[in-house]
């Protein structure tokens, strides 16, 4: 008989390593190489792939036809780091989608300081292969990722077979773009609704953000672009170009979105930088997106070119002049490695951002105000003027808060609630001990309460959001939304663990309140109206105590301002009505804007912005039916 002793358990890896297309099959087949996706191991993986997050259903309606799912586990795809990337195995289709959604859920994981889930005990479904046509969406209505495959453009001779059969869910950037407006929506789901030429193109500029950023965790990628363009990363149009083969198979002669070209040609004078008028002008919301990419890669590559300036002259001899022929490889990786440092400062930047955005109607004023409070609540003292470079990058693009005295870090922050505000006091105070610690089991993925699910929990979180909107409705007025106006709805109540400068976390309760105004809206039937929501996010400290106010208000019910509110309260209830007015007509205008340019708009009945829809933004022309 063997003894235990001899032959202790063998606990399971804690990564998987999958391979994927060099961001797609035309760079893969040029360069002869594939990259490596390094996610989370699940271990009851099962086929499809079909894990806690993310579900991939691979039926194609146009053939009706079912592909086998593929098993990640089985040994022979263990032993070999996942299938190797074929255009011509659907099963390797399915492996790609499920490693890059992976790969950018674990980032906003690591960014927002807890463990992600989607609403309930839902998944994503990702579908390869769902339609004949040269688009790929995320779809709210079902949850679901939906890509489509085509005929390349007949003129396609670049890399491609003229007419050769694409697949968009081959292409990482499209997956990591797609997956990100999944994200999105799940973190804030009221910006499907396009109350202002922000709303969605905020949704764009950001999933191009993220896959762009995407790029930067594949060293042997970053590597070769400092190599290439000998340390010039602005040179490195690979590194910063999106979707270059769907660009390319489309006809439009070069990757579908660039953040360098962007920067460089579309937006000015080189000589005199960018053109502010650009964003003014722009109301396309992947134009307008772009521009918002263009700022944040701008103050990255300002960034980039301040950090290596001691390693250009350690190699140069204290001249900074990088003489002929190909940089030392010692030179190439340290390089890189500064590169790569970098672009997670500025990702962490951004997506950290997400917590303090308010629930409904965001504009990049907002954000850019979201920035810099979550910049500052963590790393206080921006030792390398990372956060003052994006700040100065935006505004050089026409991107600043509409308000503000200036663009002094204090100007920018978020209001601190206009009297002391307490969610663990009054009346109606909320019991955050249950929250805490719920949230605190999720983050430890080992623990069997890391996902606290059940009836148990379920009636716990119902309760919990409960007590959220008893406090809300208390606290309307200080939150800037009004207590006559309709019901209130908690839309997300989390507490984040964010690591600060000293490397220590930082707990905070954030908490999504919205109220739907029926009585503001127009039209005999409430189904095709469009809809008008005021909110308002809550950021306070584990104790209750409130630190920011982030509202969107709308009009009062009865425009007066009750004479019993104490302190400062009256002006603050005040200035948030006058806002509320200027809001409301902004969005009525808007929506009229939209109907008047919509062909549809006099033989439908819905609303022009509701057509307003991811599918619609990304659709492409076919090149046949």
């Amino acid at each position: 008989m063997l003894s235990t002793s001899n032959h202790p358990a063998v606990r399971p890896p804690d990564r998987r390593n999958l391979r994927v297309f060099a961001f797609d099959p035309t760079r893969s087949r040029l360069s002869g190489r594939f990259l490596q996706v390094s996610i989370p191991f699940e271990a009851d993986l099962e086929p499809g792939p079909s894990g806690g997050l993310v579900e991939v259903v691979d039926y194609d309606p146009r053939r009706d036809l079912w592909y086998s799912p593929v098993n990640l586990d089985d040994p022979l795809i263990l032993a070999q780091a996942g299938l190797a990337p074929s255009e011509s195995d659907p099963r390797s289709h399915q492996q790609i989608v499920y490693a890059v959604a992976m790969s950018v859920i674990e980032h906003f994981q690591r960014f927002t300081g807890r463990r992600f889930r989607w609403r309930g005990d839902d998944r994503l479904r990702i579908v390869p292969h769902a339609f004949y046509g040269r688009n790929a969406f995320f779809d709210p209505t079902r949850r679901a990722v939906l890509f489509g495959y085509y005929r390349a453009d007949d003129r396609d001779t670049e890399a491609n077979l003229p007419e050769q059969l694409m697949f968009t869910c081959l292409s990482v950037d499209i997956i990591a773009h797609e997956v990100t407006h999944a994200i999105v929506h799940r973190l804030r789901p009221l910006f499907t609704l396009a109350s202002n030429p922000d709303v969605f193109a905020f949704h764009e500029g950001f999933s191009d953000v993220i896959a762009l950023f995407h790029h930067f965790l594949f060293p042997e990628v970053v590597e070769a672009a400092v190599a290439q363009s000998r340390s010039e990363l602005e040179d490195a149009a690979a590194l910063f170009s999106l979707a270059e083969e769907f660009g390319l198979s489309t006809g439009r002669g070069g990757p579908l979105r660039s953040a360098l070209h962007d920067a460089r040609e579309r937006e000015g004078d080189p000589e005199h930088g960018p053109d502010p008028r650009r964003f003014i002008e722009s109301t396309e919301p992947h134009e307008r997106g772009a521009i918002f990419v263009s700022a944040i890669f701008s103050a990255y590559l300002a960034s980039f070119k301040e950090r290596i300036r001691d390693l250009r002259r350690l190699a140069t001899g204290g001249s900074g002049v990088l003489g002929g022929g190909e940089l030392s490889p010692d030179l190439v990786r340290r390089i890189a490695a500064e590169a790569t440092h970098l672009a997670d400062a500025f990702l962490g930047m951004v997506v950290r951002a997400f917590d303090f955005l308010p629930p409904v109607d965001v504009t990049f004023g907002d954000v850019v105000r979201a920035i810099i409070t979550a910049d500052i609540d963590l790393y206080p003292e921006d030792a390398n003027l990372l956060r003052a470079r994006l700040v100065e990058s935006l505004r050089q693009h026409g991107i600043f808060p509409a308000g503000v005295v200036s663009l002094a870090d204090q100007a920018l922050l978020w209001r601190r609630p206009a009297q002391s505000l307490s969610l663990a006091e009054g009346t109606s105070a909320v019991d955050l001990s249950q929250l805490i610690l719920d949230s605190t089991m999720r983050m430890d993925p080992r623990s069997a309460s890391s996902s606290v699910t059940g009836d148990a929990a379920k009636e716990r979180g119902q309760a919990l959001w409960r007590q959220m909107n008893a406090w809300a409705r208390e606290h309307a007025y200080e939150l800037g939304l009004d207590p006559h106006g309709g019901k209130f709805d908690v839309e997300g109540l989390h507490v984040a663990f964010q690591v600060a400068e000293d490397r220590q976390p930082r707990p905070r309760i954030i908490a999504q309140i919205v109220q739907r105004r029926h009585d503001l809206e127009v039209g005999p039937n409430p189904n095709t109206r469009t809809r008008m929501y005021a909110g308002c996010t809550i950021v306070a400290n584990v104790d209750g105590v409130v630190c920011y106010v982030i509202p969107k208000p709308l009009p009062l019910t009865n425009h007066a301002v009750p004479d019993w509110l104490p302190g400062r309260l009256p002006s603050f209830v005040q200035a948030q009505h006058r806002a509320g007015v200027e809001r409301h007509a902004r969005m009525v205008e808007w929506a009229e804007d939209v109907a008047e340019k919509d062909p549809l708009a006099a033989w439908l009945t819905a609303p022009s912005l509701t057509r307003l829809t991811f599918a619609n933004l990304h659709a492409q022309p076919d090149g046949e039916n």
